[in-house]
């Protein structure tokens, strides 16, 4: 290494000074060259003078852009360059980091890289600098995750609830709960503690009411989770009808394009066909099933029970009639399938005399939305799009609501609400206070896995191989 900067923010060297490319490949204006560790100005000293020609030395400033070149070990200019020193802890990793920002072009950007690999930097993992990040204390595991949704926003809604998230609102929230379990906690200990004082009996009234509290508040939080998972992941649109229906055709009205394959054939689409539109500020996942029908042929029928396992995991369910027909036997089985869904009624073929009876429909289907269209002449079709987006995001959100939009979230709070009816039960039935505390130990587990106070290192790389390397 060439360079002997040293500074006052240095901690012990546990471990290494890691290095990536923090801007995507390619040619673009600039690119940045991100360092985070101990060595992170001594290495980037190595490789960069001051426009003054001056080597960097003690004297740098951290926040302060300092304007130079990037040199190869025998002094050839490499490129102009721009440095920027973020000391420790107010960097991104609560580390020493430095970012070198240079000309966007892919050639000089590698030849930064392996100058600083050169002078003892190591290559970043994948989420290595959010991980420490994490590891540091700078973020909990919450906003870890956070940051990879900001980075994969598709959507408003996404960014409003991955940006709530990252700025900690579910954090608070949950850290708020986690105390409060620590306020049981300590009351079960005093009576273990202090036996003598006769608490259980006492205070078995105020157990369950800040046991049910913890709970409601919980509750509360997992009806969040379906409209969290819509606006991080997009909604799960299934178009469901018999044959001939129109569904392929309609797939590709709103898709604006010819995807799917229409013959005047019955059973054509044999499989699930799934492509993505935007409707508003939310993405949806739209899927063209086989028709459902009864007596299907051999091949059909395997179609026709992927659609039936593709409408259990929808979040809508478009259920498409063909209006110019009286209803048969096929489209009771329809609505016999949709019945416990959330849903949509769909009279097609508006555009050719109506024999459907709409009653019976409603009579079947209460309180459904029910739409009349034409996929040829796209009739009707944005007020189907209308009553789709209401549906998938009647709920709305903000920028400082409270949103779960993982399944980790949502199975940590479900175990944590089954550890904690188990206390209750025990409470209710006069157990000795170190079964509850057990249970109540466990849901505190539960609970405090979503932020990171406990976990493991399987998860950690579950969750930062995620990340791109250079975040």
């Amino acid at each position: 290494m060439n360079s002997s900067i040293t500074t006052e923010s240095d901690p012990v060297d546990s471990e290494p000074t890691i290095v990536a490319i923090a801007t995507p490949r390619g040619e673009g204006g600039l690119s940045v060259i991100r360092l985070s560790g101990a060595n992170s100005v001594a290495i980037a000293g190595a490789l960069f003078v001051k426009g003054n020609g001056l080597p960097l030395d003690d004297k740098i400033i951290p926040q302060k852009a300092y304007f130079g070149e990037v040199r190869e070990d025998n002094g050839t200019c490499i490129d102009e360059a721009i440095l920027t020193w973020f000391k420790a802890p107010k960097s991104y990793t609560a580390e020493d980091v430095v970012e070198i920002c240079v000309h966007g072009g892919e050639f000089v950007s590698l030849k930064v890289l392996q100058r600083c690999l050169e002078e003892g930097a190591s290559m970043a993992e994948p989420g290595e600098f959010t991980r420490r990040a994490f590891v540091n204390g700078r973020i909990d595991l919450s906003q870890a995750e956070a940051v990879i949704d900001v980075i994969h926003s598709a959507s408003d809604q996404a960014l409003k609830t991955a940006t709530s998230q990252l700025k900690g609102n579910l954090s608070k929230t949950l850290s708020q709960l986690y105390d409060d379990l620590i306020a049981v906690l300590s009351q079960l200990s005093a009576a273990i503690d202090f036996p003598e004082d006769d608490l259980k009996f006492v205070q078995q009234a105020e157990l369950l009411r800040k046991i049910g509290a913890i709970q409601s508040s919980i509750t509360t939080l997992l009806g969040t989770y379906r409209q969290g998972k819509i606006f991080r992941e997009g909604a799960r649109v299934l178009l469901i009808g018999k044959p001939n229906a129109g569904k392929s055709s309609l797939m590709n009205a709103l898709l604006d394009e010819e995807r799917a394959i229409v013959t005047p054939h019955s059973g054509t689409t044999r499989d699930l066909l799934e492509e993505r539109i935007r409707i508003r500020d939310i993405h949806i996942n739209l899927i063209d099933s086989a028709g459902l029908r009864e007596n299907p042929e051999a091949i059909e029928e395997i179609g026709i029970e992927r659609t039936r396992k593709a409408l259990e995991e929808s979040d809508l369910a478009v259920v498409l009639f063909d209006q110019s027909r009286p209803l048969d036997e096929n489209d009771r089985l329809l609505i016999s399938a949709a019945n416990d869904k959330e849903r949509i009624a769909v009279l097609n073929k508006c555009d050719l005399a109506e024999e459907i009876d709409r009653y019976e429909i409603k009579e079947y289907l209460p309180k459904t939305v029910m739409i009349s269209i034409s996929a040829t002449t796209h009739q009707g079709l944005a007020d189907l799009k209308d009553a789709i987006y209401e549906k998938v995001a009647r709920s709305g959100n903000n920028s400082e609501s409270v949103v779960i939009s993982r399944e980790r979230h949502r199975s940590a709070l479900a175990q944590t609400q089954v550890a904690l009816d188990r206390a209750k039960e025990s409470v209710e039935n006069q157990l000795s206070e170190e079964f509850i505390a057990v249970d109540v130990h466990m849901a505190m587990d539960h609970l405090g896995g979503i932020v990171g106070k406990n976990f493991d290192e399987d998860l950690l790389d579950q969750i930062f191989n995620e990340f791109c390397i250079g975040k």
